[in-house]
């Protein structure tokens, strides 16, 4: 009985220990977790910078999440884009990276769209969609030269300002290289064209010169045509400055045409006190010079005839050159005895 016993306990050790074995077996070993996928590239587009009339830089930031990283902007009118720069690597590493691309030969005063995409083996990455507007250039017209004479001449021309601060200079030469300008002189910061001239002088009598007006503001320059004009190689000189009115009511105004070899050519007026009481035309070959008569009005007749003190009319006569050159001097005319 008692060896019945202790083989039956034999039995139940040993059963409860294969059964632990089976237990053990049947039990599979805790799985390694899988690596985890590589993360896309962050992309975060920033503002526009150094924006003029045809370029622009974009900017923002790369993260390239460890992974070898490229960029590049997307640009157009519209959020279709159309345009991109060229690729740039950001690198592989972990933490943000400056981008930015210059875009240049766009048109002025548009609005542009711009966005930066990142790109890795992980993905594509957009960034937002962001936008900035071209500058706006002044407008210019040269003009013509207004007056000109044997060492000096006006300029003239128009600028349109478009809103900003706008200055402007005429540059002039014997060439279109020009190599000579005026000082800079301000146009305003008006939406409206404006005019604007300016006079420059120790010219070569008898030169071509060539000019051309220039504005700039924040939008940027623009240049205006190019123009020529040419010095005179004569000009008109006063020769006297007392006149006697004939019986006929004729005076002489003395003047004459010299320095130079063309003839000098205008438009003579004589006034007092702001009323014309004489005028005529001039043509006075050069290297001479004489009178050039005029008929007093009935107006300058009457002025002359009631100034009782030596019958003496201060007046002033003007001679407006062709070519732009204007002479201004006071002559004293004392008159006949006519009645």
């Amino acid at each position: 009985m008692r060896r019945m016993r202790s083989a039956m306990a034999l039995v139940t050790v040993v059963c409860g220990a294969i059964g632990l074995a089976v237990s053990s077996a049947s039990t599979p070993a805790s799985a390694s977790a899988a690596p985890a996928a590589p993360a896309a590239p962050a992309a975060t587009t920033g503002s526009a910078t150094d924006v003029a009339q045809s370029s622009a830089t974009a900017n923002g930031t790369v993260n390239p999440n460890g992974t070898d990283t490229s960029y590049q902007f997307q640009y157009g009118t519209s959020t279709s884009y159309g345009s991109n720069t060229p690729s740039t690597s950001a690198g592989a590493g972990t933490a943000d990276v400056p981008a930015s691309a210059k875009l240049s030969g766009l048109a002025s005063s548009t609005t542009y769209h711009y966005r930066l995409v990142a790109v890795s083996s992980a993905g594509t990455t957009d960034g937002a969609d962001q936008t900035f507007t071209t500058t706006t250039p002044p407008a210019v017209t040269t003009g013509t030269a207004s007056k000109t004479a044997r060492s000096w001449a006006s300029l003239s021309g128009t600028v349109d300002p478009k809103g900003q601060a706008t200055t402007y200079y005429f540059r002039y030469g014997t060439t279109n290289a020009y190599g000579l300008q005026t000082s800079p002189a301000n146009a305003g910061s008006g939406t409206n064209p404006v005019g604007v001239h300016a006079n420059i002088y120790g010219l070569t009598p008898a030169t071509t010169y060539h000019y051309q007006l220039v504005a700039q503001n924040a939008g940027g320059t623009t240049y205006g045509t190019d123009h020529t004009m040419a010095t005179t190689s004569s000009e008109a000189v006063v020769l006297g400055h007392e006149g006697f009115v004939s019986p006929g009511h004729v005076v002489g105004v003395e003047l004459g045409c010299f320095h130079g070899t063309s003839t000098c050519m205008g438009h003579l007026t004589m006034s007092h006190d702001g009323t014309v009481i004489g005028q005529r035309d001039y043509s006075i070959p050069a290297d001479s010079g004489g009178f050039q008569n005029m008929v007093l009005t009935t107006a300058g007749q009457q002025m002359l005839g009631s100034n009782s003190t030596f019958h003496l009319l201060p007046v002033t006569v003007t001679a407006t050159g062709t070519t732009g050159q204007k002479l201004s001097f006071v002559i004293h005319l004392a008159r006949w005895v006519w009645h």
